[in-house]
Order: C-alpha cells, then sequence, then structure tokens
C-alpha cells in the first residue's frame, strides 16, 4: 500500500500505480516531434510523477532520457550545472554561492568568474550526446527565465529536447520574452476528475481499503491528487472519515479569508506545502510581500489559531527559524 505523497518513480512497480492523464498523448507527440514543452500545474497535481512516467517510457523506447532535480536552485548558473551533471553523470565544482546571474538580470554583464563558469555548464550541456531533458520543478522561476530566456539562443543550437514541469503560478515570470520562443507548446494540468483521483487511490491502496474511504477523498480533494492521499492516509490512520480533514481545510481557508485577501492566500500556500517560514524566498516571491509583512501574516494567522508555529533547529550558527503549519487534527 502506497499512501504517502511521493511521486512515483520510472520503475514497473510504481508504473503499476500510474493513472494516465489526460495531457498525456499530448506530451509524448511533442517529445516525439522534438518539440520544448513547459508543464504547469499546481502543488501535487502530479508533475513530478508524471515526468518519472515520461522517463520510463522513453527510456524503454532506447531514447536517451534524463531527469533534473531543479528543486532549491538558486540561479541560472547551480540550473544549468545540475542539468550538466545529469547530463554527463560526473560531480562539478562550478556552483558559485550566492545570486550569481543577478546583473545579467538587470540587463549588465555577468562577473568574469560567473560568466566563464556559466559557459562552460552550457558548453558541456551542448557536448552531449543528443538527450530529452526532463527538468523537474525549479523554484526560483527567475532561474528559468534567465536559463531559456536569457541564453534562449545558446540552447536553440544544442542537439536536446526540453520538458519543464513548473509551478503554475509562475507562468508569467517563465514565459516573458523571450523565453515565451523558446517552448513550442505549453501544456497546463489540469484539475482531476472524481473518478480518476478514485482510481489512483485505489491503485495506491492496492484493494485493501473500502469504497467508502476512498470516495469520501476523492470527492473533496478539488481535483487534487496530493490533498487525495493526505485526506486517505489521515482517514486510514486515525479511523476516520477523509472527509474530516477535508472539511477542516475549508473550514480554515473560511476563517483565513475573514481576515483578507493576503492572509487567505497564505493559508492557502500553507496547506500546499504543508509547512513554511517567513525566511522562504519562494514563498515571499509567490505571494509578492516582504519578509516582514510575511512574519507579520504568519503572526496575525497564528493569533487566530489557523497556524501553529516551533522553531526549527539551525544547521549553523545563528538563531534557529520559527516553522509554520497549518492547525489541521492530524498536526495537532
Amino acid at each position: 500500500m502506497l499512501l504517502g505523497g511521493r511521486p512515483l518513480y520510472d520503475n514497473q512497480a510504481d508504473r503499476d500505480l500510474f493513472v494516465n492523464v489526460p495531457e498525456w498523448d499530448r506530451l509524448v507527440r511533442a517529445i516525439e516531434r522534438r518539440l520544448n514543452v513547459l508543464v504547469l500545474g499546481r502543488w501535487g497535481s502530479g508533475k513530478t510523477t508524471l515526468l518519472h512516467q515520461i522517463q520510463m517510457v522513453l527510456r524503454e523506447g532506447g531514447e536517451n532520457v534524463v531527469f533534473v532535480e531543479g528543486t532549491g536552485a538558486a540561479d541560472a548558473l547551480e540550473l544549468t550545472t545540475r542539468i550538466r551533471n545529469s547530463l554527463t553523470g560526473e560531480s562539478s565544482p562550478a556552483a558559485i554561492a550566492g545570486n550569481a546571474i543577478e546583473a545579467l538580470r538587470g540587463g549588465g554583464e555577468l562577473p568574469a568568474g560567473a560568466s566563464r563558469q556559466l559557459g562552460l555548464q552550457l558548453g558541456a550541456i551542448g557536448e552531449a550526446a543528443p538527450s530529452v531533458i526532463l527538468l523537474d520543478g525549479p523554484s526560483a522561476p527567475e532561474a528559468v527565465f534567465d536559463l531559456f530566456g536569457r541564453m534562449r539562443d545558446v540552447l536553440w543550437q544544442q542537439p536536446h529536447c526540453w520538458v519543464v514541469a513548473l509551478d503554475a503560478r509562475h507562468r508569467s515570470t517563465v514565459l516573458k520574452p523571450p523565453a515565451d520562443a523558446f517552448f513550442d507548446l505549453v501544456v497546463p494540468l489540469g484539475d482531476w476528475s472524481t473518478n480518476d483521483l478514485a482510481n489512483l487511490l485505489t491503485r495506491r491502496g492496492e484493494g485493501e481499503l473500502s469504497g467508502r474511504l476512498i470516495r469520501a477523498a476523492a470527492v473533496g480533494a478539488e481535483g487534487n491528487p496530493r490533498q487525495a492521499l493526505r485526506a486517505l492516509s489521515f482517514g486510514v490512520v486515525n479511523d476516520q472519515d477523509p472527509g474530516v480533514l477535508l472539511d477542516e481545510r475549508a473550514r480554515l481557508l473560511e476563517m483565513a479569508a475573514q481576515l483578507g485577501r493576503a492572509p487567505a492566500m497564505l493559508l492557502a500556500e500553507l496547506l500546499d506545502r504543508g509547512q513554511a517560514s517567513p525566511s522562504d524566498a519562494e514563498l515571499q516571491e509567490s505571494l509578492g510581500v516582504t519578509r516582514a509583512r510575511l512574519t507579520q501574516m504568519f503572526h496575525q494567522l497564528r493569533e487566530n489559531d489557523l497556524v501553529i508555529s516551533e522553531p526549527e533547529r539551525a544547521d549553523g550558527p545563528g538563531r534557529p527559524r520559527t516553522v509554520y503549519r497549518p492547525n489541521l487534527p492530524h498536526e495537532r
């Protein structure tokens, strides 16, 4: 039984649990024609699972295909380093700390060291065997824009086909000209139907769960596979109706909406992510607020018992950061 929220990987055991999405055929046809594709979906919509299943199918068909984990890449230099390492199977020390291409974003020139390293990484990518590159979820949309917009002409001269999966909220940033011209096809992942969610949960439950539990989780998940899996896991572990968790989510969102649009947006983000901190740069960017404003919003949610907080041990010197989680039954 696999009820956790982890993605399905490129192996036969996970493949048997995969539920095909309506966008599958379009995506496969685009790759067959060597088109560059941007896949957009909200948190928990199945983007990572989709890429892994494409990876398996392409590999079985004899294609050179690589999967690149982009989460956490801070800038285009780190992103290209990860891509290069995945293509060549080598570990490169070329990543440079900090935002190495800030000058490029502002229209200026890169510092000599960063520019040289970026050029080396792009050169190594271009020299690798022609491949389908599956790039999953870079959390910094500006890094994606810098790579596929600023470096568009360089990548166009290379022999690779690109499939990039991103959070749908980053669409406007990533598709700013000139990056919009790089992607031949944009594939939005829609909400799942109740029947497809029920099929997914049935497969993950391997026939051991009642249809009542599965249906309750599927109906209230708002078309989101991750929400459905969380609700079903809650029901199984606590011997309760999965709808209890989904109803509690709806109640929290309704209460947050009474506090204002910004707190409601923050709580919606938190329900998707599971936990977050005011120091999370991606969250600040997603909501368009400063760290100070984000801290204020978290305090507002906590004062109204909509979130709970705890200090997180620091990895190095300095004060531990405060992490906030939705005040849901399974979190208390």
